[in-house]
Formats: C-alpha cells, structure tokens, sequence
C-alpha cells in the first residue's frame, strides 16, 4: 500500500510540473488593460410606452451615459480567468422621456454615479489556437467567454431642482433610510483579439455586463408615497411627488399621485403607485477594451530553468 501511495504522489508531482510548464509556455496568464464606454439602468424611471418591463426590454437609450475601467485578468487555467476590475459610472432616468401616462406625469428624474469593485469568474469557451482568418499573418487570436462574480458599489441618487443637482438619500422622500452601498452580481459576455507580437501582446475586445443589485434605491423610488407628515422636511415634500410641477396635465392625471389619504380601513389609498419594491434595480455597460497581457516563458540556462517575462 506504501508503494502504491509513494508512486501516486510521483506521478502527481509530475504532471503537475509538466503541466505548468505547459501553462506557463503556451498562453498569455496576467493582463491589465482599461476599458471604456457606455452605461444604462433598469428600473422604476422612464422607459418605453408600457409598465415596467424586465430586462433589456426597458432600456432608457436617451439616457445612455458613460463608463470607466481598469481591470486585471489572470488566466490560471486553460478555460478559466479570473478577472477583477474597479468600475466609475454614470446612470441616468427621466420620466419625461415616456409616453407611458402613469410614469410620464409622475414626472420624478435622476443620476447617479456609480463606483464599483467587482471579482468575476471567467469561462472561456472558446480559444483559437492558431491565427484567425485573414490576419494569420500578423498573429491575431480569437477568444470568447461568459463570466459571473460579485461586486460591491457605492451610489449616491441625485434630481435636479431649482438649478442645483440635491442628493436625494439623505432627504427621505419615501420616509425611509437607505444605504449608499450595496452589492451587485455581474454577469455577461465578452470577446477580445490577441495580437501576438515579438515583445508583447495587445487585446482590443468588447464586453457586455449586466449588475443585478440588492437594492431598489439607485434612482431613489421603491414603495409608495408617505404622508407630507411623515416626511422630514419641505425639502422632501416637494421632491416626493413632483407631478404638482407639471402646468398642463391630461384630464384625469392632476391630483393622481402623490399622497391620497387613507381608507375606512386605514390602508393608504393610491391611484398611481411611486414604485415597485418587488423587482430590484439593475445597471448595465457595454465596454470596449484595451489590455497588455504577459507570457512567462521558462528557457535553460546552466542547466537551471530561468523564468523570464515578456510583454
């Protein structure tokens, strides 16, 4: 048994020298890079001329703003990346923009800036390993992957009024308190290109990432109106419901929001609902990158292995 024991671990050392050996020659493991472009959200403000709709189906494109990146990706396995990136964005929602009666004159709008940190798993499923089509001669590579992880972020939801952008968290125009940080889970897809030169490799690729979060504040509207009572402040009184702002409303919009009062049963009575607390808020990007990624490659030298890295 003592044999068998001491011949398997053997051989187990053996492979795993041979195999990253292998790793470490064929293929690109560590690269950084930036990324830049587009951002959006789903959630209770704008969107198109029906209710709330999930997904991508809601998309606000007029509100389309920007994003920042820099990440970092280690490739520790022949299908599997890891992938961390430190994110700054912009998202953005007005009820102007519909044609939906019950959101348009609701008339509520926001921005947000978004920072976030987010480690994702990387799948790639599928790698070329020799050049592609009509580039085989300057060295391009294809890689494709899907990828999920976790993220934490940082928002801060802010409405213009009066001339001047106000944080609205700290105002409580539902009565209520919430967090500026919460978590998100990042998923999507991506590809990218390899340019395989003589000292180093460029990756120029697109990815789409969608963050599903644990909150329904990121455009500060979930529940139901509160009681001008139980608001805070003036402050929060006029920014609860802005539909009194609009000067020319159709017949039966005027007075339809807001705070109604309650029933023989002292349950709140609305007409029009503030938000939706069961479908929580989600932001989104599409991103071009640019990235520098290194090969360790082992040569003999003296009868040593000598790691050496090139770019």
């Amino acid at each position: 048994m003592l044999k068998h024991k001491t011949l398997f671990f053997v051989l187990l050392a053996m492979f795993a020298t041979k195999t990253s050996k292998i790793f470490s020659q064929k293929g690109y493991k560590l690269e950084y890079g930036i990324m830049t472009g587009v951002s959006n959200y789903l959630g209770e403000l704008g969107g198109r001329e029906k209710a709330a709709r999930t997904f991508l189906w809601d998309t606000k494109l007029a509100k389309t703003r920007w994003t920042e990146t820099i990440y970092f990706r280690y490739k520790f396995h022949p299908m599997f990346a890891l992938k961390v990136a430190a994110n700054y964005l912009r998202i953005s929602g007005d009820d102007k923009l519909t044609t939906n009666p019950g959101r348009r004159y609701r008339n509520l709008s926001f921005r947000n800036d978004i920072f976030d940190v987010e480690t994702t798993l990387n799948w790639i499923i599928y790698n070329s390993t020799k050049p592609t089509g009509i580039y085989s001669r300057a060295n391009v590579y294809f890689t494709a992957y899907l990828f999920l992880g976790f993220g934490g972020f940082r928002h801060n939801p802010k409405t213009l009024y009066q001339g001047s952008w106000v944080a609205l968290q700290p105002i409580k125009t539902e009565g209520v308190t919430y967090s500026k940080f919460g978590y998100c889970l990042p998923m999507g897809w991506g590809f990218y290109v390899t340019i395989n030169k003589r000292r180093r490799a460029h990756r120029i690729g697109l990815e789409f990432n969608w963050r599903y979060t644990n909150t329904d504040y990121l455009d500060d509207v979930s529940t139901v109106y509160k009681s001008p009572a139980d608001l805070p402040s003036a402050t929060a009184v006029a920014l609860s419901n802005r539909n009194v702002e609009l000067t020319k409303q159709p017949e039966g919009q005027a007075g339809n929001y807001g705070w109604q009062g309650l029933d023989k049963n002292g349950e709140l009575i609305n007409k029009a609902p503030r938000g939706n607390p069961k479908d929580k808020d989600s932001y989104y990007t599409v991103n071009i990158s640019y990235g520098i990624a290194m090969k360790s490659r082992y040569s003999k030298s003296r009868g040593r292995k000598i790691r050496s890295v090139t770019f």
